[in-house]
């Protein structure tokens, strides 16, 4: 059982808080889905070819993703692109849609050796 943490009061007994929040920045808006890579319905994704082209179309997104921001910072390097933070931002997207793919593969990797050590 893990212990509760004793020191950590609760947010309203926070001094200042209202002050923090009023002083942090505006929300960024949300990032932009993997292309190519639609909600499907709990009842399945029959009419997109099953899980395999789903994780082959985040995968491809990924990708193209990876390969604009490869792009991107080369023009901004070269000087053709007018505003550097496009570049700064589109690589911040594509190593975080890395990111994401990695955890999600090593979660699939996880349950599946935890299915291979189930007895039968």
């Amino acid at each position: 059982m893990i212990a509760p943490i004793s020191a950590v009061g609760s947010l309203a007994e926070m001094s200042g808080l209202p002050e923090l929040m009023s002083a942090m920045p505006a929300p960024m808006a949300p990032l932009n889905p993997v292309q190519g890579v639609e909600a499907t319905s709990s009842a399945g994704s029959a009419g997109t070819g099953g899980f395999s082209a789903l994780m082959n179309r985040a995968i491809s997104g990924v990708s193209e993703q990876l390969n604009s921001a490869d792009r991107l910072q080369e023009a901004a390097a070269t000087g053709t692109l007018a505003d550097p933070t496009e570049a700064l931002v589109a690589t911040q997207q594509a190593d975080l849609a890395l990111q994401a793919t990695i955890q999600v593969r090593n979660k699939l990797v996880e349950g599946w050796q935890e299915l291979s050590r189930m007895s039968v």
